[in-house]
């Protein structure tokens, strides 16, 4: 044993955990309960393990942590120690690239699978059988154009 207390480490980015995302003005006026001030009070004392904070403003910080009553005075108390960590982020865009690439794919692995099907029905048939996979294909315009919103709005 080498005798080194391990390190302590600050928690991820919690905004996803208060009743209402603190760097959202529309939620300034949301009321905030106990979890909410405890969750503040836990943040500072990740921020005070990993020397952020002083004894002074911890215990100042504290203080006002078990008296705020929106989510609006959240960010005075923690929105300076909340910083993500390099590559933890990823930005709205890079979701919504995500989705519409997503969305593509299905769309044309569900119409590539129904024309192997017609063409399968075809060639046991021995003929060209009626081109149903269109209706498919036209059915699949919606999540093509969702996509393509999503893509567009995520540049």
């Amino acid at each position: 044993m080498s005798g080194q207390l391990p390190v302590p480490q600050p928690s991820e980015p919690s905004w996803e955990r208060f009743t209402a995302d603190p760097r959202r003005p529309r939620n300034a006026d949301v009321r905030v309960g106990h979890a909410d001030r405890d969750l503040v009070a836990d943040l500072l004392g990740d921020a005070y393990a990993v020397g952020k904070l002083d004894t002074v403003e911890y215990n100042e910080r504290l203080d006002k942590a078990m008296e705020i009553r929106t989510v609006g005075e959240v960010m005075s108390l923690v929105g300076d120690l909340m910083v993500v960590p390099a590559g933890m982020g990823r930005s709205a865009g890079n979701g919504r690239r995500l989705a519409a690439s997503i969305l593509f794919l299905i769309a044309g692995t569900v119409v590539a699978l129904n024309v192997v099907i017609w063409l399968l029905a075809s060639i046991s048939a021995r003929e060209l059988l009626y081109f149903w996979p269109m209706w498919v294909a036209v059915g699949m315009v919606v999540p093509v154009v969702i996509g393509a919103a999503l893509r567009r709005s995520a540049d």
